[in-house]
């Protein structure tokens, strides 16, 4: 194993080896304690918000070619059966060059397959005044109100829609679209107020379209879209919270591991093991708790939804990207927090990505590993990119390894503190050797008990770039990017 290890860092970039680390640090941690965490912690499915709701669908004659109105209805009536009734209202309206509001709001499901199969027209398309009789169906009501739009056209008259659409969002009534053929999804974006409510479904597809707009209608949770408890704000914000730091730990100690495997040392030190643990649990836990309070109250908003839960795995990233500054010798903490929320924010868009085509359970895990390996491949770029002056150590003739300089010394000894560790067997000091930046000049600085051990003369060194220098069993280089260091 210790072999695999070694050709690893002789074999890969810091920035990969680091990517390799943080994903997975975090696909462990989601996989042993985050899954669990969340089975512990589900509350068993609590009835859905009431929902009022009108499937406001377009009878024109276009909607007759390719049997596509008569698949449509069939959507429709699959989408009625799999609605609690018992709480629920549905109304159906239908629109080409007249409407027919087919049925008012009811729980009868009898009389809603009734509505839908009768739907008919073979004119052209009134958008308008279909939005407007779906929105007079829901005035009244005190439930959560939407409007499912389904049409395969553009409005007759695109300059009365749209006033009328933005009018009803205004009322607080939720517009989703589902499109087929020559339906315009921009406009329907202006229509629904939002792209990511607009779903595109060729012929075929139509059941599974209405289903993406249940779930739009009732989603309501961060990490599931399965059936839950009602959790509450402080709850839920416990419960992601909790979930976000477990994965914060297991990443930042992944990463603390390989910044030790990558410089050659002990991986995992009970103080290191201890500061990540309580560090990243901090983070983990606030970071989690607002990228759910973000999401919560807009969970019917996919598009808002989603920014809350990039900007939660953001502010994780930031903060474990700070944490690591402790840990990698002279990574400003400025550019560290910079790289962790690029690399949080980089992440955050792949999961979801893979949330989007997979199920909870693989888009959790999936997607934790490409947070945990953005968030390690953007800290390690960042101190690549960053370097005004650095040192080469060279373990063997074929094997080196670069490291910051900065005003934080890099220690040489036997000290489990060093950077680089030198065999204390072999009659090292806890501190050989610091080198460090002092007003733009590169220090090489001995300790007194090297004076004491070799008899030295001269204890302070200045070094310049390219010069080399023996210390202990490893030899040094001196690496400068001169315009950068003046």
């Amino acid at each position: 194993m210790q072999n695999l290890f070694g050709q690893l860092r002789q074999k890969l970039s810091k920035p990969i080896l680091f990517g390799l680390y943080g994903a997975v640090g975090c696909l462990g941690a989601a996989t042993l304690l985050g899954e669990a965490f969340l089975a512990l912690t589900k509350l068993p499915p609590t009835p859905r918000s009431p929902q009022a709701i009108v499937l406001l669908i377009d009878c024109s004659g276009s909607m007759n070619e390719n049997n596509k109105l008569q698949e449509a209805k069939l959507a429709a009536q699959s989408f009625v059966r799999r609605q609690n009734l018992s709480q629920n209202r549905i109304a159906v309206v239908g629109f080409g060059s007249k409407v027919h509001s087919a049925t008012s709001l009811t729980s009868d499901i009898t009389t809603l397959e009734q509505a839908i199969s009768g739907l008919a027209d073979g004119g052209s398309t009134r958008m308008d005044s279909g939005i407007s009789a779906a929105a007079e169906e829901l005035k009244s009501n005190s439930f959560k109100r939407n409007i499912i739009l389904f049409t395969d056209g553009v409005p007759d008259a695109k300059f009365l829609t749209s006033p009328i659409a933005q009018w009803v969002r205004f009322q607080g009534i939720n517009i989703v679209a589902v499109a087929t053929d020559g339906a315009d999804t921009g406009y329907l974006a202006e229509i629904t107020g939002n792209p990511s409510l607009v779903f595109y479904a060729n012929s075929g597809q139509f059941e599974q379209a209405f289903q993406e707009a249940e779930k739009v209608i009732y989603s309501s949770q961060l990490v599931e879209s399965g059936a839950t408890g009602n959790y509450g704000l402080v709850y839920s914000m416990f419960r992601i919270g909790g979930w976000t730091a477990l994965l914060a730990i297991g990443t930042s100690l992944a990463l603390i591991a390989g910044q030790n495997h990558y410089l050659r040392r002990r991986l995992l030190t009970p103080s290191e093991g201890s500061i990540g643990t309580a560090g990243s649990l901090a983070a983990g836990v606030a970071a989690g708790a607002v990228g759910q309070l973000l999401f919560l109250p807009v969970a019917g908003i996919p598009i808002l939804a989603l920014g809350g839960r990039v900007i939660g795995w953001t502010i994780l990233g930031t903060f474990l990207g700070g944490g690591m500054s402790f840990f990698v010798p002279n990574l400003e903490i400025r550019r560290a927090l910079q790289a962790g929320g690029i690399g949080g924010a980089a992440g955050a868009i792949g999961f979801l990505l893979v949330s989007a085509i997979s199920g909870d359970l693989v888009g959790r895990l999936v997607g934790a590993a490409i947070v945990g390996f953005f968030i390690g491949l953007a800290i390690a770029l960042i101190e690549d990119l960053s370097r005004r002056a650095w040192l080469i150590v060279h373990w063997t003739p074929t094997e080196q390894t670069p490291i910051n300089l900065g005003t934080t010394p890099v220690i040489f000894g036997s000290s489990e503190d060093a950077h680089i560790y030198l065999r204390k067997d072999l009659g090292y000091p806890p501190v050989v050797a610091k080198i460090y930046l002092e007003s733009g000049k590169i220090i090489m600085q001995f300790d007194e008990e090297m004076q004491k051990l070799k008899g030295m003369k001269i204890l302070r060194h200045e070094l310049a770039n390219g010069d080399r220098r023996k210390i202990g069993e490893v030899m040094i280089e001196v690496k400068t990017a001169m315009e950068k260091l003046l």
